[in-house]
């Protein structure tokens, strides 16, 4: 995400301020470049041309002049190769740029749109929207009142409730004697084991 945020985000200055001036001069001459490429390649067609008509001459009465024309022919058709890829790139940059530049648009835009929503959805929540204020002081006074009105009994059973059984650990001193309990203690533990049984 933080990628796709810094090619995006705050639109074609922002990222204006982020790049080099360096890139952006060289930006700029694309289509400057794309134009002289496409001359280059019109000029080596010529000059292709211009090569087979001379080895078409000297095919038959000087070989070595042929096969020199032939050579230049091959590598004018390299050099051609080589500028199709390149405006096969400046184009493909031509894309992708303007393919930037409508998400910029498209993410400046989501805000925009977002804000209403926003603004609505705050309005519906707010109180003072639906025409009632409260008063704090009002709300702590009726707060002490269910207070002081509350049954303690109904805590006293909650706790209870909330009580885990609690067995006691016999002691360890001497594993050769058993430990010795109270039979008032057996029937304490029972009773309120019963208790939260219940």
């Amino acid at each position: 995400m933080p990628l796709f945020g810094k090619l995006c985000s705050g639109g074609e200055n922002k990222a204006r301020k982020m790049a080099c001036p360096c890139q952006l001069k060289e930006m700029e001459k694309l289509p400057e470049r794309e134009e002289m490429l496409m001359k280059k390649k019109d000029f080596l067609m010529t000059k292709i041309d211009q090569e087979l008509q001379v080895a078409k001459k000297n095919s038959i009465r000087n070989r070595r002049v042929a096969l020199q024309a032939l050579r230049r022919k091959k590598c004018h058709e390299k050099h051609i190769k080589y500028i199709d890829c390149a405006l096969k790139a400046m184009r493909s940059a031509h894309e992708n740029i303007d393919i930037l530049n409508e998400m910029n648009d498209l993410i400046k835009d989501i805000p925009e749109e977002h804000d209403p929503t926003l603004d609505m959805s705050d309005t519906l929540h707010t109180s003072g929207s639906l025409g009632v204020e409260f008063d704090e002081d009002e709300l702590l006074a009726e707060l002490e009142r269910l207070v002081k009105n509350l049954d303690p009994s109904l805590f006293e059973k909650d706790k209870t409730k909330e009580r885990v059984p609690f067995f006691k650990v016999l002691s360890l001193t001497s594993p050769s004697q058993p430990a010795k309990m109270d039979e008032d203690e057996i029937e304490d533990d029972l009773e309120y084991l019963r208790r939260w049984a219940n």
